[in-house]
């Protein structure tokens, strides 16, 4: 499925103008806007539906195929469909969760159970499921056996952000968009992005983006997930920096010869200087050489480092 282009400013009927509103109500309408996309756009598709008498032999044999799975009881429902009985929607079957529970992508669905089968139209169901702000995509399929099938490809936090006054902390994905507040369904250690300019959710950020794939580099070069990346413009000769876990120094890596500059950090760590683990930064922009700032001195560092862990290697990541 493609996705929709985020650039198209039209309004629908009925929209309201989006100035004046609060962040979360624009959030809220854009979610509104993807749904409805969505569902225009497959409804537009050619080819119309088969009618049911030709529907019914194929939706039996795949429901037999697919029945030790599921449970369908066919000879039930057939004794239903001879009697003239409609069917029901009778329970939701979910795949593809990994951070949203089944019950809360059936609750999106805005379907109740005891619905009638024949008035349930799957484009729909997976518009009312876009429009959730954890769901990136989804595949709605009707068995006439009253089973609902969905199958959901969730968005990826890959960082958070804090947004906002008061700030509320958002996920981020991939590509560097914070799609949604986190509350308690991102996974733990999930590195903190820190802008320097204010950051629009529901809205793709190129420098989110570069840090965040950079970050998820760092494993292959025996270094954790960093706990903080510091964002940065392009005229800024810092470049990218970032903190690792349990370890003071705010570390600069500039703007190139990424894969050089973290196998010496990777060195560097692995001597145990004593004032690497409390200087306040590690620049590693100078040729063959780690440039340290704000150490102390020798005997305060080895009685400071002595109440310090290292960051540890580790080339684990966070599922999701």
């Amino acid at each position: 499925m493609k996705d929709f282009h985020r650039s198209d400013r039209r309004r629908a009927p009925g929209e309201r103008p989006q100035r004046g509103l609060s962040k979360r109500e624009r959030d809220g309408f854009k979610r509104q806007k993807r749904a409805r996309k969505h569902l225009e756009r497959m409804r537009s598709e050619p080819g119309p539906q088969p009618p049911f008498r030709l529907v019914l032999p194929a939706a039996i044999v795949a429901s037999l195929a697919i029945g030790l799975l599921f449970g369908s009881p066919l000879v039930a429902k057939a004794r239903s469909w001879i009697a003239g009985e409609p069917v029901r929607i009778e329970a939701i079957s979910v795949r593809g969760t990994r951070h949203l529970s089944p019950a809360e992508i059936a609750a999106a669905t805005g379907l109740p159970l005891g619905a009638e089968w024949a008035a349930v139209d799957p484009r729909e169901i997976e518009a009312s499921l876009i429009a959730h702000p954890w769901i990136a995509d989804a595949r709605a399929v009707r068995l006439p056996t009253g089973r609902l099938l969905i199958h959901v490809d969730e968005q990826i936090p890959r960082a958070l952000v804090a947004i906002g006054k008061p700030a509320e902390d958002f996920a981020v994905n991939p590509e560097g968009v914070p799609f949604a507040p986190v509350g308690n369904l991102a996974p733990s250690g999930l590195p903190r992005l820190i802008p320097n300019a204010a950051v629009e959710p529901n809205v793709a950020n190129r420098q989110m983006a570069g840090a965040i794939e950079l970050a998820y580099r760092l494993p292959d070069f025996d270094l954790p997930l960093p706990s903080e990346l510091f964002l940065s413009d392009e005229s800024d000769p810092a470049g990218f920096a970032f903190r690792l876990p349990n370890l003071k120094p705010r570390i600069v890596l500039g703007h190139d010869e990424f894969d050089a500059r973290l196998t010496r950090l990777s060195r560097v760590l692995e001597t145990g200087l004593a004032e690497v683990e409390v200087s306040e930064t590690l620049d590693l922009r100078f040729a063959d050489q780690a440039v340290l700032r704000g150490a102390p001195s020798p005997q305060g560092a080895k009685q400071a480092a002595t109440a310090r862990g290292r960051a540890a290697s580790s080339k684990e990541r966070p599922t999701g």
